[in-house]
């Protein structure tokens, strides 16, 4: 019988299925006929196009993606009779929802309560549309409603919700969090495969990897909302810049990108075993609603939970599910199809690459000082402008022929966290004459110059008010932005606290800087934090984190073209990559969370050949030969952070953590580090990683690059082999250059 069904079955649907499938679908009484693509308890064909069918079972509303092209099918929920029988039956009924609601009771306190698809308390409908199906998801007992729609594109499949759309009919709850699709590709515990997970530089997920005992994987796309300050800081995790995960197993792959509603998401993951099932699970959960906790007067230990204001303002939601099939399909593939989104679908425009050395430099800072037995916060000089040019000049001699310079607090207004727009330079770092050598010396090497202009955290002045022109967070307090003890996370009461500047005020900051900087003849700025850092405000305003984006977005299309070396990103959150021009800090790792198997650098391989990017400073790591040889293999330019001052006068400033930075430890490593990596960088700068192998449990690391070359880092022998070339790191010792 088994037999017969199987010529059936590969007929149908190709050889790209196992035994136990074609035992599942037996279990259902496959009826084939030759007029319908078949038809499965009640499965039925509702849209194809040439790539794509998509099938739907109107009964329980589960759906199919089927890939044409090799007849693998993405189920949106996995069989409800392969479900491990020890699994709850609240896990089940999650495993078969294609929608999971969250809301709160405002009166409770409560947040911790959840509505579930494929529950007795949910009744989904369908109907078909213009090349697709709508799903309408009907809580009434607890006054919720909103319809999906489900629609074939011509490479992918499209998730589309309208946040005006959802009915809120009992004023006792409100929606809070959004789910959609959270099954979908889910396999159990007997396939092979992994998640990509762009946490940091990227990491991979293997499917029943055993590791039950750890927490499942859940970070916000774009970093915490930082108007939303934490009590506490356990740990800094690398953040999530790209809006996507992956799924990856045998011949198969699906890209997932949250296109709208990014600003609002989390990934979650989990492996086969953690929360009590036996399926690997990876989604997107949006946030519709934003909460916050507080504690009552005199009280370190009732917390309150307090719920965003008003209706549901954080932006339609989509998601688009790009199907890979290709032999032994990878990470690389997967790469490349969403770099293929970024240049069609977000006219991100690929820009030259001649692999640059980067150089930040900071100018002065605050210090408190005491006079006649009083404190004062005082400007103290760091890096002036002549001390600058010197420290270019340095390199230059060096051999150093490359540079892209940024120049941090390089005004009064940056030293003392005011908002700083009015591009002057400061008396203190040498005034107008000595700034204009500085600038004559840029121009005449052809370096590029992008003086920063950070602006997310502030002080009063400049007719910007600490009160009047603060972020709010949801519990009505302001979002005064703390520093922490670095050993136990509470905050550090020595330090001064900074306000958090509200979007409303961008529009402003933008347009001053865009006249003053072109005014002052600067023709490039680094925004600071505005290019990776998000959030909302909660007071009067109402500004969440997707008007905020919105808002940003709009001022850096306006911005990128009036300067001709463009912007600067120091960290880039995906939705700025079409208005920069450079992207430094990209992370060399991810987070670790002990989740993960295996670091990749899924950003790299995203973005090179499209925006030139580094590593993070090779003088601030505390290896620095392996970001070097990290470097090399992912087409990272070297980067360094440089002073000119003792860095002894950096303690209890702001440049603390600069104690690594002072010019004469690194200028001659930092020279010997470029000219290694020049030959390797300049040839494959336009390429794009075609594949990457680790071997050897990371220790000995092979990129292959689309033009053909092939770079080989060892971590043991501390060797690069670009095309055969072998560069040792210990010739250089002889030298007395020692990374």
């Amino acid at each position: 019988m088994i037999c017969i069904i199987s010529v059936l079955f590969m007929n149908v649907y190709g050889n790209s299925y196992a035994e136990k499938d074609i035992k599942k679908f037996i279990s259902k009484s496959i009826v084939y006929d030759d007029t319908e693509f078949s038809h499965v308890s009640g499965l039925r064909t509702a849209v194809e196009n040439e790539r794509f069918r998509l099938l739907v079972y109107d009964e329980t509303a589960v759906f199919g993606l089927e890939d044409k092209s090799n007849g693998y099918i993405w189920w949106s929920s996995p069989d409800e009779s392969d479900i491990d029988e020890e699994v709850s039956q609240i896990k089940k009924e999650e495993l078969m929802s294609s929608a999971v609601l969250r809301y709160g009771i405002p009166e409770k306190r409560s947040d911790n309560n959840f509505l579930r698809s494929g529950s007795s308390g949910c009744e989904v409908s369908v109907m078909d549309i213009e090349n697709g199906i709508r799903l309408f998801y009907d809580y009434e007992s607890v006054g919720f409603g909103f319809y999906v729609d489900y629609t074939l594109e011509k490479d992918c499949l499209k998730a589309s919700l309208k946040i005006s759309e959802i009915s809120e009919t009992d004023p006792l709850n409100i929606a809070t969090e959004m789910t959609l699709l959270g099954s979908f590709g889910a396999s159990d515990d007997t396939e092979n495969g992994y998640f990509i997970i762009p946490d940091g530089s990227g990491a991979l997920i293997n499917f029943n990897n055993g590791k039950t005992w750890a927490s499942p994987y859940n970070q916000r796309i774009y970093g915490d909302d930082t108007a939303l300050v934490p009590e506490r800081r356990y740990s800094v995790n690398e953040q999530i810049y790209l809006p996507v995960y992956s799924i990856v197993k045998d011949d198969n792959a699906m890209l997932a990108v949250a296109t709208k509603g990014d600003s609002n998401a989390f990934i979650s993951a989990e492996v086969s075993g953690q929360s009590g099932s036996n399926y690997n699970i990876c989604n997107f959960t949006f946030v519709l609603r934003s909460t916050d906790t507080y504690y009552t007067a005199g009280s370190n230990s009732e917390r309150l939970t307090v719920f965003e204001n008003g209706g549901i303002k954080c932006g339609d939601i989509e998601i688009l599910y790009y199907p890979i099939a290709r032999k032994n399909v990878s990470y690389t593939d997967v790469a490349e199809c969403y770099r293929n989104y970024l240049v069609n679908n977000c006219n991100v425009q690929k820009k030259e690459n001649s692999a640059p050395l980067y150089v930040e430099l900071y100018g002065g800072t605050q210090r408190k000082k005491s006079v006649l037995g009083v404190p004062f916060m005082m400007k103290q000089t760091v890096t002036d402008y002549g001390s600058a040019k010197m420290i270019l000049d340095k390199l230059k001699d060096n051999g150093v022929d490359n540079v892209v310079v940024s120049y941090s607090n390089w005004t009064d207004d940056g030293m003392k966290n005011k908002v700083d727009t009015e591009a002057k330079p400061s008396r203190n770092l040498g005034g107008k004459s000595d700034f204009k050598d500085f600038l004559d010396f840029i121009e005449s090497n052809n370096y590029e110059f992008y003086p920063v202009s950070d602006n997310i955290y502030f002080n009063s002045g400049n007719g910007f008010d600490t009160f009047s022109g603060s972020a709010v967070r949801v519990s009505g307090s302001y979002s005064k932005i703390r520093s922490y003890d670095l050993v136990y996370g509470v905050p550090d009461s020595f330090r001064q606290n900074k306000m958090l500047l509200a979007p409303e005020c961008f529009n402003e900051i933008f347009s001053e800087i865009t006249e003053n900087y072109s005014v002052a003849g600067l023709n490039g700025v680094s925004l600071g934090g505005l290019t990776d850092s998000l959030y909302g405000d909660y007071s009067k305003n109402k500004i969440s984190r997707c008007d905020t984006m919105n808002i940003i977005k709009e001022n850096l299309s306006e911005t990128a073209g009036l300067f001709n070396n463009g912007i600067l990103a120091d960290g880039a959150n995906a939705y700025v990559f079409p208005y920069v021009n450079h992207i430094i800090n990209v992370p060399l790792s991810s987070s670790g969370f002990d989740l993960f198997d295996e670091d990749i650098p899924f950003f790299q391989m995203v973005m090179h050949g499209i925006i030139p990017y580094t590593s993070t400073a090779l003088n601030g790591s505390p290896d620095a030969e392996n970001v070097l040889l990290m470097s090399a293999v992912t087409g990272s330019s070297l980067r360094c952070d440089m002073i000119y001052e003792s860095t002894d006068i950096l303690k209890d400033t702001e440049f603390d953590y600069l104690y690594y930075a002072n010019y004469e430890n690194w200028t001659d490593i930092i020279s010997v580090g470029y000219k290694i990596l020049k030959p390797v960088l300049q040839t494959v700068g336009d390429s794009t990683i075609v594949d990457y192998i680790v071997e050897n449990s990371g220790r000995l690391i092979t990129s292959v690059w689309s033009d053909g070359t092939v770079i080989k880092a060892d971590f043991d022998k501390k060797t690069i082999d670009f095309n055969s070339n072998i560069i040792r790191l210990s010739d250089y010792a002889k030298e007395g250059i020692i990374f």
